[in-house]
């Protein structure tokens, strides 16, 4: 099982994680700099990043990596897929996917599984429009 950190509640930390709950799309770090920013401008990208990485270890909010590329958060717990777009990188959650049955997983190979993660990865429909030929 995996062990959770458990750290003081500070008002930095709390304002990250009202404003990645407060979005459904699945910002960088970046992202939540420049919006927690507009209500504490003495935060620094430093202090998002840290506090984003122990809300992760907390169990509070989840870490996309997707293809390699910067890192993504998603403050949505709830048993869900994520759709990528291979073209624009957008994220998109996908509800409604059953889940794997992989309680067989350590008889089969020996692992023990914490947790399932399930990415599809394509074009959505914007990049799809993009790539038609035009008329």
């Amino acid at each position: 099982m995996v062990r959770k950190v458990r750290t003081r509640e500070t008002r930095q930390r709390r304002l990250v994680l009202e404003t990645l709950r407060a979005t459904k799309t699945h910002p960088t770090a970046e992202w939540i700099f420049e919006h927690v920013r507009e209500r504490m401008p003495s935060i620094s990208l430093g202090t998002v990043y840290r506090n984003l990485n122990v809300l992760r270890d907390e169990g509070l909010v989840r870490e996309l990596r997707v293809n390699g590329r910067t890192a993504h958060w998603d403050a949505d717990l709830s048993p869900h897929a994520h759709f990528v777009c291979a073209t624009c990188g957008v994220i998109r959650d996908v509800e409604g996917v059953p889940p794997l049955d992989w309680r067989g997983l350590k008889d089969l190979v020996g692992c023990e599984v914490h947790h399932q993660r399930i990415d599809f990865h394509g074009e959505c429909p914007s990049c799809l429009r993009q790539q038609e030929p035009s008329n």
